[in-house]
């Protein structure tokens, strides 16, 4: 929230929105929730785009993404409309492209954890994991299904003839070539997710995007660590500004078409 308020601070107009399943989005009985994770990007982040160009109609549009935020635009079927936009810690979430640690502490996630939850409860318990929410079954064995894989979503786009998507339907459309924008991507040192070896690996998917990546070192920012979570926090204020300035800029004087 902090920063979104800074943002309106700097004369932006701010949409925050939960998806699907969590936070305020969430049904009351979370085991009978039916949504699946590519879902946030394919329904949620294009009735996002619609409802902020509602409220502020004729502005240029620019994203904010953080971790699947930046995963999933590229699902989005008027991702177009979108002018320019910062990734906060965006990557692939592919386990094998983790330090060691965190490789294994995923896999056991993806593989015992969500499918032993899911028999038992009917949801993921993440706010007890660690994982900030609780997330319905049927997105949390989605998101590890892509992690399971070196392309992560890409291995299960129509088209690509390798893997089905477990609830039976086809994946349905993408349009990461229609994301023809500039894109600041915000990473760091010390993330153990969103690696080097993973940025890349995410960025590949947006084939007519024009990434500036900045890896940043905690200790430039005076903190010990920041890792995949704490761009947000208020003791990294210190990096919202630079990205604020950029999308300013390019809201301002939007790229040429």
């Amino acid at each position: 929230k902090g920063f979104a308020r800074r943002a309106a601070e700097r004369g932006f107009v701010v949409l925050a929105y939960d998806y699907r399943g969590i936070g305020d989005s969430a049904p009351a009985d979370l085991s009978g929730c039916t949504a699946v994770y590519r879902e946030w990007g394919q329904l949620d982040m294009p009735a996002a785009i619609a409802a902020l160009q509602a409220q502020a109609p004729g502005l240029p549009l620019v994203a904010v993404g953080h971790s699947t935020g930046g995963q999933q635009l590229g699902l989005a079927h008027n991702v177009g409309e979108v002018t320019a936009a910062a990734f906060i810690a965006v990557s692939t979430g592919y386990w094998r492209g983790m330090p060691t640690r965190m490789k294994w502490v995923t896999w056991a996630l993806w593989n015992v954890l969500v499918p032993g939850s899911g028999a038992v409860l009917g949801y993921l318990p993440g706010s007890r994991m660690g994982l900030g929410e609780d997330l319905p079954i049927g997105v949390a064995a989605e998101w590890g299904d892509w992690c399971m894989q070196p392309d992560y979503l890409g291995a299960f786009l129509d088209g690509s003839g390798r893997r089905p998507c477990r609830d039976g339907r086809a994946f349905g459309p993408a349009h990461f070539g229609s994301a023809t924008l500039p894109i600041r991507a915000v990473c760091f040192t010390d993330d153990p997710i969103a690696t080097r070896e993973n940025v890349p690996a995410l960025q590949a998917l947006y084939p007519s995007a024009t990434f500036e990546t900045e890896w940043i070192e905690p200790s430039s920012l005076g903190m010990r660590e920041v890792g995949h979570l704490g761009f947000f926090r208020r003791s990294a204020a210190s990096a919202w500004e630079p990205t604020l300035d950029w999308l300013m800029e390019r809201a301002v004087n939007p790229p040429p078409a």
